[in-house]
């Protein structure tokens, strides 16, 4: 069974122009049927949810389209689990930066407003 677009989107709770731009970004893949629309597969319907929870992660664009490209093929879950770790590495180190930035903040507010 394929989907049209607007059958994808009402599945998934996705506007038409999300799986556009998943599909200009390489993230899905639709065929297309003799006139040109594009058709997925109801499987299109997690692949679709598993590139949302990464954008909500706040992964870029072609990170997802690597760890997607990795999620459709067989025994990726190592391989995965590795390219996510490298990210929260980087996003943890990141946020000590930010930590450390807004403790300075902290520290010269407190000498204006002890000086006011």
């Amino acid at each position: 069974m394929s989907l049209s677009i607007s059958e994808l989107a009402h599945r998934c709770q996705v506007s038409t122009r999300s799986l556009r731009y998943y599909e200009e970004q390489g993230l899905l893949l639709p065929s297309r049927n003799a006139v040109g629309h594009r058709r997925y597969q109801a499987k299109d319907a997690d692949c679709v949810g598993f590139i949302q929870r990464l954008y909500g992660a706040g992964l870029a664009s072609e990170l997802i389209r690597t760890v997607v490209q990795e999620w459709k093929l067989p025994d990726s879950a190592p391989r995965i689990e590795a390219l996510l770790r490298t990210r929260h590495a980087e996003l943890s180190r990141e946020a000590e930066e930010l930590h450390s930035k807004l403790t300075g903040l902290e520290a010269v507010l407190n000498a204006v407003t002890d000086n006011s």
